[in-house]
């Protein structure tokens, strides 16, 4: 195996053609660099330097090599310089993944803020529920992601992952234009009894969530329709086919053809928290984007 060190000592020998001269440019003595270069050509097993009277020439052996040493050492430098950018979290890739009705507002108000302050690192986001994001963080697919939890579902954190709380969620219930409790300032969910829901949940431990709490109320919810897109539910709602939660994270979105109030039940406010690999190490680029969140997160409780 060839030493990068030596390496440089060759290359420096081959730009000024003289052992004393590239000695100096080194602070080496001319007897070390001497030494050094004897073991390198030990290591490449021939000749790559000729003495003459005045200097030193490289064999062809020793042309090839420096050749190769130049490319080398110019990807160290690239690597020095990608590295030391990473750990100021101006360069590199954050892997970042998000839940749905987070992507409303939190994610892209964040990650805006983020890109201007960072505009060197690369954020590759990634749609996923809160169990796939855990998943993901746990594999290192992801270097963090926005989760949740509520009472009636708690979340499972294995090893290996570390989350922290980041704001708390209250669900609100989205009515249909007219509706009879849309005069109302505040609902129980008891009083949605005999209501048709649509629920925002297609698949994942969270389709728990409404059953849970309105079992909770005493009754068993009719779910008319399930489905993973917002858009979906906004609209089915709207047309008076049903009733959904809504997330406070998507109330700045809301259209002027649903109606939203604020529910009673403590059991439908959940925890929207940060998940990244546990370890002593973090991406600084995760930590400035946790930051972001933390800002972006209280001003959108303020407002």
């Amino acid at each position: 195996m060839l030493d990068v060190s030596r390496l440089r000592v060759l290359r420096e020998v081959a730009r000024h053609g003289s052992l004393t001269h590239a000695a100096t440019a080194l602070s080496y003595t001319t007897s070390a660099l001497s030494q050094q270069i004897s073991v390198l050509e030990r290591e490449a097993g021939t000749r790559l330097l000729e003495r003459h009277a005045r200097g030193v020439r490289l064999t062809e052996a020793g042309r090839a090599l420096v050749r190769h040493a130049e490319r080398i050492l110019a990807e160290l430098r690239a690597a020095e310089t990608t590295l030391a950018a990473i750990s100021a979290a101006e360069g590199g890739r954050l892997r970042f993944g998000s839940f749905t009705t987070a992507n409303a507002t939190l994610m892209p108000q964040a990650v805006r803020a983020f890109v201007r302050a960072h505009p060197r690192v690369e954020v590759e986001l990634v749609e996923a529920d809160r169990d796939e994001a855990i998943a993901a963080v746990q594999a290192h697919e992801l270097d963090l992601a926005l989760v949740y939890e509520f009472p009636v579902v708690p979340m499972d954190v294995p090893d290996g992952v570390e989350v922290v709380p980041l704001m708390t969620d209250p669900l609100h219930i989205a009515l249909p234009p007219g509706h009879r409790l849309a005069s109302r300032s505040r609902i129980r969910l008891r009083d949605l009894a005999e209501e048709r829901w649509i629920q925002g949940v297609h698949h994942g431990s969270t389709m728990d969530v409404l059953p849970r709490a309105c079992r909770e109320a005493g009754f068993e919810p009719r779910i008319a329709f399930r489905t993973d897109d917002q858009m979906t539910v906004r609209g089915l709602v709207a047309a008076g086919l049903g009733v959904a939660l809504a997330p406070f994270l998507t109330l700045s979105a809301t259209g002027p053809d649903l109606v939203v109030r604020p529910l009673s039940e403590r059991s439908l406010t959940r925890t929207v928290m940060t998940a990244t690999p546990a370890g002593t190490y973090r991406l600084p680029a995760a930590l400035a984007m946790i930051e972001q969140l933390e800002a972006t997160a209280r001003d959108l409780q303020d407002a």
